[in-house]
């Protein structure tokens, strides 16, 4: 399946400003009106339907991606055909700007986990608009330190959690995202199990676990925290 290239409805820099999630990232803010300006006339705009893939690890960036609306999960595969899903990108959030500022290959292949927004920004002009500019080469560097930070902590979640807990983390995690006790997880069990580093069957196991104590309820992707407290705790182990 292809992306279809769309026009998006920002046409002008204030309405951009206004509706395009991306300019109102924190780490964004102070960057220079003239940055999102020359961003709005080189930018190419696509929708992406869940199943499509944006890159391909192992393949050159050619430019860097704005993801506007929805979620991308970054999957890799080993020589043995295995494939993991290390993290998944929600949006506002950038695609493939690591590999590009490294010079390197794709370490993952971005595929659309739901329909989502995508802007592309070539090469020549990120370097331009982004890169040539201070003020957001400080932001950009704000916003790796806190990846780096995160990418930490998600190894020390593998290597120091039991699924069980990495699991209950998940679950507590999205609802204090969203700010709800009832939280949808659109991802496949086979999705959710390769982002916990699991199998289907011992994710399945884990959360009629989990409901069976009353911690949550199941309901097709809706998923209901009944007893937050006592996830926090086994989040921890």
């Amino acid at each position: 399946m292809k992306a279809i290239v769309g026009k998006c409805n920002c046409g002008s820099l204030e309405s951009l400003k206004s509706k395009c999630p991306i300019i109102n990232m924190p780490f964004f803010a102070g960057v220079p009106e003239t940055v999102w300006e020359g961003f709005r006339e080189k930018r190419i705009a696509n929708n992406y339907h869940k199943g499509n893939v944006i890159f391909y690890e192992g393949n050159r960036p050619f430019g860097v991606y704005f993801l506007c609306a929805g979620r991308v999960k970054i999957i890799r595969t080993d020589t043995g055909l295995h494939s993991s899903i290390p993290r998944v990108v929600e949006a506002p959030d950038l695609l493939g700007d690591r590999a590009f500022l490294a010079g390197e290959a794709y370490l993952g292949t971005g595929e659309a986990l739901e329909d989502c927004r995508i802007c592309f920004l070539e090469g020549t002009y990120f370097e331009k608009y982004f890169l040539e500019s201070p003020e957001v080469s400080r932001a950009l560097v704000r916003r790796l330190a806190a990846k780096l930070g995160q990418a930490e902590e998600h190894l020390l979640d593998f290597g120091f959690k039991t699924v069980r807990g990495r699991l209950a983390k998940y679950i507590v995690e999205k609802t204090s995202d969203k700010g709800s006790s009832v939280v949808e997880f659109p991802e496949s069990r086979g999705d959710l199990a390769k982002i916990l580093g699991t199998s289907p069957e011992v994710l399945c196991r884990l959360l009629s676990e989990f409901r069976k104590k009353g911690w949550i309820s199941v309901s097709g992707p809706d998923v209901t925290v009944k007893d937050k407290a006592r996830l926090e705790q086994v989040s921890r182990r």
